[in-house]
């Protein structure tokens, strides 16, 4: 099957949302009963996403090019986070001293946070060490600090297959020893 052309990103959001919305008997009605496996049955959003996902030809694993890997992963970021950003009361961009460098980071604190030291959650992206960043992950990190009561540190460790196993996991650690 072709895939179909992306929409803007707020269309798809509310798009989306709507599906994901609509009461259960609906959803099965329009994307029929989600799977049972060993008695556990899938949230019946969850597999209107899914289906969705399969009925747009969308396959997030099929390209063989990390580049346009990268470029997919963020655009479903902006679609996933197509509304108006969590304030917080600051957001700084930061390097912290890394094995082969520099490493990039992000600390993201909440307002209402007291003056002083204060919890601190060190944030790792997803994306398999190979696709995401500090951009994919700001909606998620945002999230966490303002429910979380505490500040987020995201880390931008080095990806692969520019840079090969153990690299991430080195930034990792440097970024964690550090906070």
């Amino acid at each position: 099957m072709a895939r179909l052309p992306r929409l803007p990103p707020a269309f798809e959001h509310r798009f989306l949302r709507t599906a994901c919305g609509l009461p259960p008997r609906l959803q099965r009605l329009i994307f029929g009963a989600p799977p049972e496996i060993d008695g556990q049955r899938l949230a019946g959003d969850l597999h209107a996403l899914i289906r969705i996902a399969e009925l747009a030809g969308s396959d997030e694993f099929a390209s063989d090019d990390v580049n346009e890997a990268r470029a997919e992963r963020r655009y479903e970021a902006k679609v996933v986070s197509a509304r108006p950003p969590l304030p917080m009361a600051r957001i700084e961009d930061l390097t912290i001293p890394g094995p082969a460098g520099s490493i990039g980071a992000r600390l993201y604190v909440p307002p209402g946070l007291p003056a002083g030291p204060a919890p601190l959650l060190v944030y790792y992206h997803g994306g398999g060490w190979v696709i995401g960043d500090l951009e994919t992950h700001d909606g998620p990190c945002r999230f966490l600090a303002a429910h979380a009561g505490t500040a987020v540190l995201s880390i931008d460790y080095r990806l692969a297959p520019e840079h090969p196993f153990p690299a991430a996991v080195e930034d990792s650690w440097a970024a964690y020893a550090w906070a």
